[in-house]
């Protein structure tokens, strides 16, 4: 169903209808980076608070939603899961109720901390919590299913017409998360969720929703924009929901782009231009309060049959976050204050110390102490709990990401910490996610797969070649892991062995050439443990299935915990990174590498690249030239 304007003459009635949208707020509440510890601007849900408070005014009726991802994501919300016993309610919810927001959706972020944490922090929403795919127990069918929060509300307004007669309206709002929850957080929600296809709630749900009269339907869809072509399973299925009849209106979210805009590419029933998925209005808001998302629709009324109204056309845009003092904004300033500031305690606490930098700006391309100091921990805590196991022979490996790698998050989502005092605020920075570790068992051969999968974030690249972007833009830096105590090569002229999903896609291409560990070239039979994290460990076990590594451990805390224990025992830590891996060398051929904000000061992490600075672009990243 397209939103063509209507000209008839015979209209009885018009009404203007709202709705203002917000996603992937991630806890970034006021403008403040906690892991730089200090006050920062162009984001957060304190900056767009004017620009909501601006599109209510410009419009009797409105309604305010978030479309998910609001309880992880920062220090803040790292310190509320960290306390055992709360007397206040969620400092995200206490934004929202503050805010007035009308209905709110899940991500899959909110259940990082756990499902008895999340119905917690639920308790004090004074807005329904919708969504129609997170279910408790599945049945027969999805409306047979028993779900964790209800799957839609009807919202009953009163709403003004353009010639100021007032009306009574149901908004029908519904919500959906990616399914692959159950297996991106299967030790939180093994045994408590249970997940169904976006596609295939919908189709069940959208009708019972207008049955119940649902005036306007409007779906909180918290996935990305992919094809319009339905495929079980779909992860971005934002299209796809917008192209099924009931719906008049979608909320995007989850892949932290801003649409409409030129960051999505355009493409059957995407229209990045004008906003509109299937040819319905869409947002996706950005992430952090980067964004706000408004729809405008105008309702007419029907001359006959079971809808009293319908939409004769709608348009979509976005708005910036710019932060002014507003009643609002302090009104909300003063709701979260005491967790504010308890965080700021929290986060400033001293841990111990570090000998050198550790910063991801050069993650990608070299060997980094950052991520060599993340996977030491890792290791020697998994060889302390498998001495004296079947385990205990095998050697322990480690592997680590850097999770603060720039990309949609922006050119100021890098890990920097200096030489000198580390902090607690410096671990969320070190270790963004609240993971937990795991290790595995696994075949020389599967660890070459591993690192395979990891050398999919760059593009090919071949001899002669110049100044090629060496990262795909599709794979997020953060699915690029390292492992320090192998050796190993990048060979950049060979396709990628995977997709970004990882798919086995060229079964002859090998990137990962040389594999070595203690200086012998690594049997493919041999056997080895690996610290990692149980969200790759589930990844791999979604896509391998019965062929992925066996977990053979899981630590009882969050990575988060257990860096900053080890720091507080060690006191002093932080060494150069070893040496262990790097691309082969493609003379007279060159890429481009993207950096963060204040990369320049560790520049001399590219000697072996002959780097040259391009300088920054208008978003602050800093590009450079690499000689291969």
């Amino acid at each position: 169903m397209g939103h063509a304007s209507l000209a008839s003459p015979a209209l009885e009635s018009l009404v203007d209808l709202r709705l203002i949208a917000t996603s992937d707020l991630h806890a970034s509440l006021l403008p403040y980076d906690y892991c730089a510890n200090r006050a920062v601007s162009g984001r957060s849900l304190s900056e767009i608070s004017r620009q909501i408070a601006t599109a209510r005014a410009q419009t009797p009726n409105s309604l305010l939603f978030d479309n998910g991802d609001f309880l992880q994501g920062t220090p803040l919300a790292d310190f509320v899961a960290s306390r055992s016993r709360r007397r206040r309610a969620h400092p995200v919810i206490a934004a929202f109720n503050t805010l007035g927001y009308d209905a709110v959706t899940l991500g899959n972020h909110e259940f990082n901390y756990g499902v008895p944490f999340l119905t917690s922090a639920l308790t004090d929403a004074q807005f329904p919590v919708v969504s129609a795919n997170i279910v408790t127990r599945l049945g027969n069918s999805p409306l047979r299913d028993q779900t964790f929060v209800p799957p839609y509300a009807i919202l009953k307004r009163r709403v003004m017409d353009r010639d100021g007669r007032m009306h009574n309206l149901r908004i029908g709002v519904i919500g959906f998360a990616p399914p692959q929850i159950e297996v991106w957080d299967r030790d939180q929600v093994q045994g408590r969720i249970r997940m169904r296809d976006i596609i295939a709630s919908a189709r069940a749900w959208l009708p019972r929703l207008r049955a119940r009269g649902a005036d306007v339907i409007v779906a909180l869809a918290h996935t990305g924009i992919g094809s319009v072509e339905v495929e079980d399973g779909m992860e971005n299925a934002a299209a796809a929901l917008a192209s099924l009849p009931e719906v008049d209106a979608v909320i995007a979210g989850h892949c932290h782009q801003a649409f409409p805009g030129l960051g999505v590419p355009a493409a059957p029933g995407v229209d990045p231009m004008l906003g509109l998925l299937a040819g319905k209005p869409a947002v996706m808001p950005g992430h952090s309060g980067s964004h706000l998302g408004v729809i405008d629709l105008v309702l007419t009324t029907t001359p006959a049959g079971p809808r009293r109204w319908k939409v004769a056309s709608g348009s979509a845009r976005l708005g910036v976050a710019a932060g002014q003092a507003t009643t609002t904004a302090r009104q909300l300033r003063k709701a979260i204050g005491p967790d504010h500031r308890a965080a700021l305690a929290w986060s400033r606490q001293v841990l111990g110390e570090t000998r050198v930098p550790l910063h991801t700006h050069f993650a990608t391309v070299t060997p980094n102490a950052a991520t060599d100091l993340i996977a030491g921990i890792k290791a020697d805590h998994v060889r302390a709990a498998l001495a004296g196991t079947c385990w205990a022979d095998l050697p322990v490996l480690a592997s680590a990401a850097p999770f603060r790698s720039g990309g949609r998050s922006g050119a100021g989502s890098f890990t920097d910490v200096g030489p000198g005092t580390i902090r607690m605020r410096n671990v969320s920075e070190l270790y963004l996610y609240p993971n937990s570790l795991v290790a595995v068992a696994l075949t020389g051969a599967q660890l070459s797969d591993w690192l395979e999968r990891s050398a999919s974030i760059f593009r090919q690249v071949m001899p002669g070649d110049q100044d090629v972007a060496l990262h795909d833009d599709a794979v997020p830096g953060f699915a690029f892991e390292a492992i320090p105590d192998v050796d190993y090569a990048i060979d950049l002229t060979q396709p990628s062995r995977f997709d970004p999903r990882g798919r086995l896609i060229n079964p002859q291409a090998r990137r990962i050439v040389g594999l070595s560990y203690e200086g012998r070239l690594i049997d493919p039979a041999r056997r080895f443990v690996l610290a990692t994290n149980n969200h790759r460990v589930n990844v791999e076990s979604l896509t391998r299935g019965a062929a992925a590594p066996e977990p053979v451990y899981t630590a009882a805390m969050r990575m988060q915990a257990l860096i900053a224990e080890q720091i507080r025992m060690r006191n002093t830590v932080g060494q150069p990174a070893r040496r262990n891996w790097g691309f082969l060398p493609m003379p007279g051929t060159t890429v481009r590498l993207q950096a963060g904000i204040g990369s320049e000061r560790h520049a001399a992490d590219l000697t072996g690249y002959r780097a040259q600075f391009l300088g920054s672009d208008a978003t602050g990243f800093t590009h450079y030239r690499l000689h291969l």
